[in-house]
């Protein structure tokens, strides 16, 4: 019996001894101090502090990358809008003057007494394949611009954004990660001090790519330009073509007899 009791006495002192080792206060790394403030004292609430600070620098990554997505999205949905207005105008162009150059064969060889004039038939064939040409090269001009719109947002605008999202995903669970490749008991404060100069740097790298992408967005935007500019004298000119040879077409129907 005095065998267990000197047992249980000698496991509670080494207990206690243990227990003062543990409550001993250790001060903190300067570089941990600067970066979790003076609020958090123990352990366990410097780890929930930066794990705090690594989801609050996501949270803000996050809306700015919606902020860019966003004003991508709108740069794409004005273009659109302003294709459907320009291709609308030049598509009803196209209407309005081949009914009205049908219109004109139709009383002219009604003046003539013969609709089925082998010449008549053939300008008015000609009328509807010159539509059709048009119509053809209004729908080139939208592949072309969806085309160029597609390419600059799969090949320079989004895969930055994504690779930049998946890297802020990361950091939110960056601190449980450094956990479990660490051994936090032994190595507590080196693993603070490692949390600490991987915050500040991901501050910096943040702020470095977020202006990447940026850069990105206005390169976009130039891009935009540059493909709204090229379908209007696109389309122009599909418009004024047709007009003109529906013109020239007009004047030949009615010289048949």
């Amino acid at each position: 019996m005095w065998q267990k009791l000197g047992f249980v006495t000698v496991v509670l002192v080494a207990f206690a001894c243990q227990q003062v080792v543990w409550s001993k206060t250790v001060s903190l790394p300067d570089v941990v101090r600067q970066v979790v403030g003076p609020k958090a004292t123990e352990d366990g609430e410097v780890l929930a502090e930066f794990d705090r600070l690594f989801n609050q620098l996501h949270y803000d990554v996050d809306y700015k990358l919606r902020v860019l997505r966003m004003n991508q999205s709108l740069a794409i949905k004005n273009l659109n809008a302003q294709f459907i207005s320009r291709f609308g105008i030049v598509i009803t162009d196209i209407q309005h003057e081949k009914q009205r150059v049908k219109d004109a064969i139709l009383e002219h060889a009604l003046s003539i007494g013969d609709t089925q004039n082998p010449c008549i038939v053939q300008n008015n064939d000609e009328a509807l394949r010159q539509a059709t040409q048009a119509a053809s090269e209004i729908s080139l001009a939208a592949e072309l611009a969806y085309a160029d719109m597609a390419t600059a947002s799969r090949v320079f605008f989004y895969p930055q954004v994504q690779a930049f999202q998946n890297s802020s995903t990361d950091l939110q669970s960056f601190v449980v990660r450094k956990i479990g490749s660490s051994n936090i008991v032994t190595d507590m404060y080196v693993t603070l001090a490692e949390l600490a100069y991987a915050y500040e740097g991901e501050e910096d790298k943040i702020d470095r790519v977020l202006a990447g992408v940026a850069t990105e967005l206005d390169n976009f935007q130039e891009v935009v330009n540059n493909v709204r500019r090229d379908i209007w004298a696109m389309t122009d000119a599909i418009g004024r073509n047709f007009i003109f040879n529906m013109e020239l077409l007009l004047e030949e129907a009615l010289q048949c007899s």
